[in-house]
């Protein structure tokens, strides 16, 4: 979505008022492939499809490519885009009986129940150095409806996700923007937004949303919901499921160690749309194995100094560090912020005119003179290179070390966010019932909240690292979805922690088939690379109708045509 765009603003039959949508104990699997699952998650039962389980080659014996001849088979799975890709893949292990969506409400029912589940097409590249994967956006465990917003309905996204063996590498300083629409998939299809819900606090570009608080009443147990799909201002949502967060019910389902209580390297549940891959919680810290397992943790800091018995005033007056300077400072001399709205710095940031001496400010916005004033008695105000004025505060690492991180002061009141614990009326929210929808703006309610403090956490500015995976047996690079409690805590599952899967920006340049409503791409690819594409798995099921009987037709071919309705 297009964030420089009038915000959409429709009233649907059901009374909404739309302002931003894009934000222990389980059994051992019973067969090669298949998984099997917990009777109850703690909030709801997962009830997944019996016949769900991680692509095989069984699966391409029977998908009628050519890969299937057995040195074709042989040479796939020996490939390193069947080890780090494919073979991590949640699918219908059986075509004759496969799975769909099931919801634990009649109308959300009515519609994911004839959507089939869980990846539902791949192809490769014949020098298997790139896959497709085809998705319906919709998981075969029981999907509870929110409490608010049902009408938002999941929809069949007839998505395809290209994924790459071998991410590229991106050189420049500043990479793209993690933030915008579906920044990935989990195993089984379904889309990941990042942490923000895209919009700002009173649309001034400074204080991006964080999607899991500001969202919170209009998610369900797993921490899910769907865009709208029937309003005119997002045509091709086709109703989105997608999680902000790590979805508690896929890690239980693919007994990741973190869901078991187990200290032992967790699976992939994840690609990002750069084709890194997104792994669980738990795993090792540095490319040797003799670092050992533990939960991984962002290196994104509460600015809780911001708090008015700490160095702060209590307001949201100044911005963090890495959205002037990047992570690295290589973004010193640029002119423009570094987050979601990347705003003129001229146009956000407070400066001085004076080059040496005290910062001074002869303005008329009484409350930024307060601020400033108020500052100078428990800080010093320094001023950068481009003359734009910071404090600095000091954040203490675990091995006890400090250091120092900048704020930097919005030039006006006007453009700061809540006060600290001030009730919000997100973005989003139902006319009739504002009151639910409030929210206390704690520090860590925007993404400006955090600051990226390397040292603080295991994982860098991407929130991935480089690291051991057994599976491979060495080191890769690879995202990690964060949470922040141990793995004895008994309410690990909740502890999802910012930036959630990938950080401010993705490490690798993401592929441009896989940007957000861009079918340009996606049509001009498959053309291109139609002689170079093989299928390796198609369910050939698309869906089913309201008497429950398959329709069945090639899923490839089906998808490929919705991309051009």
């Amino acid at each position: 979505m297009n964030n420089d765009a009038p915000r959409p603003q429709a009233r649907t039959r059901t009374g909404l008022f739309v302002t931003s949508v894009l934000g222990a104990g389980l059994a051992l699997a019973p067969a090669p492939g298949a998984l099997a699952h917990e009777g109850a998650t703690s909030v709801l039962a997962l009830a997944a499809c019996d016949n769900a389980g991680l692509l095989t080659q069984e699966e391409i014996e029977v998908s009628g490519s050519k890969a299937a001849a057995p040195d074709g088979v042989a040479e796939l799975t020996a490939s390193a885009l069947w080890r780090n890709v494919l073979s991590h893949l949640l699918v219908s292990r059986d075509k004759a009986n496969p799975c769909f969506g099931h919801s634990d409400t009649r109308l959300w029912d009515a519609a994911v129940s004839q959507i089939p589940a869980d990846i539902v097409g791949v192809q490769t590249t014949k020098d298997r150095e790139s896959a497709l994967i085809y998705v319906a956006g919709i998981p075969d465990y029981l999907l509870e409806s929110p409490q608010h917003f049902t009408s938002f309905k999941p929809g069949n996204t007839y998505g395809i996700f290209k994924i790459d063996g071998n991410p590229v590498a991106d050189e420049r300083k500043i990479h793209d923007l993690a933030s915008k629409g579906a920044i990935g998939f989990l195993v089984n299809g379904i889309s990941i937004f990042n942490y923000t819900d895209t919009f700002s606090y009173n649309d001034k570009g400074a204080w991006s949303y964080e999607a899991n608080v500001a969202e919170a009443a209009i998610v369900n147990s797993d921490v899910a919901h769907a865009t709208p799909s029937d309003i005119p201002q997002l045509p091709k949502s086709r109703g989105i499921l997608h999680n902000h967060q790590m979805s508690r019910a896929l890690l239980k389902q693919l007994q990741d160690p973190y869901a078991l209580g187990v200290t032992d390297q967790s699976k992939v549940v994840g690609f990002a749309i750069d084709s890194i891959p997104i792994y669980g919680p738990l795993g090792y810290s540095t490319k040797d194995a003799s670092s050992g397992v533990k939960v991984l943790k962002s290196s994104y800091a509460k600015r809780s100094w911001l708090a008015d018995d700490k160095f702060g005033a209590g307001h949201r007056s100044s911005l963090p560090e890495w959205v002037v300077l990047n992570w690295d400072g290589s973004n010193e001399a640029g002119a423009n912020l570094l987050n979601l709205f990347r705003k003129p710095k001229s146009d956000m940031l407070l400066s001085d005119a004076s080059t040496a001496g005290a910062v001074s400010y002869a303005g008329s916005d009484a409350k930024l003179a307060a601020e400033i004033a108020l500052l100078e008695q428990k800080t010093t105000l320094l001023r950068d290179d481009q003359g734009f004025v910071y404090w600095q505060s000091d954040v203490v690492l675990p091995d006890g070390q400090t250091k120092s991180v900048r704020n930097y002061l919005l030039k006006s009141s006007d453009l700061w966010g809540p006060d600290i614990g001030q009730e919000v009326l997100p973005a989003t929210y139902q006319v009739g019932d504002k009151e639910k929808f409030l929210f206390t703006a704690v520090v860590g309610s925007f993404a400006e909240d955090y600051e990226f403090v390397e040292g603080y956490g295991d994982l860098d500015f991407f929130n991935g690292t480089d690291s051991y995976i057994p599976a491979r047996g060495g080191h890769a690079y690879h995202y990690v979805a964060t949470f922040g409690a141990s793995v004895s805590d008994e309410g690990r599952l909740s502890s999802a922690s910012f930036p959630y899967f990938v950080g401010i920006q993705y490490r690798s340049k993401p592929d441009p088939f896989n940007e957000v409503m861009n079918t340009a791409a996606q049509v001009s690819y498959l053309k291109d690379n139609a002689a170079r594409l093989e299928t390796i798995f198609d369910l050939g099921v698309v869906g089913r109708d309201d008497k429950k009987a398959l329709e069945r037709a090639s899923v490839i071919q089906t998808w490929r045509r919705k991309l051009t309705e």
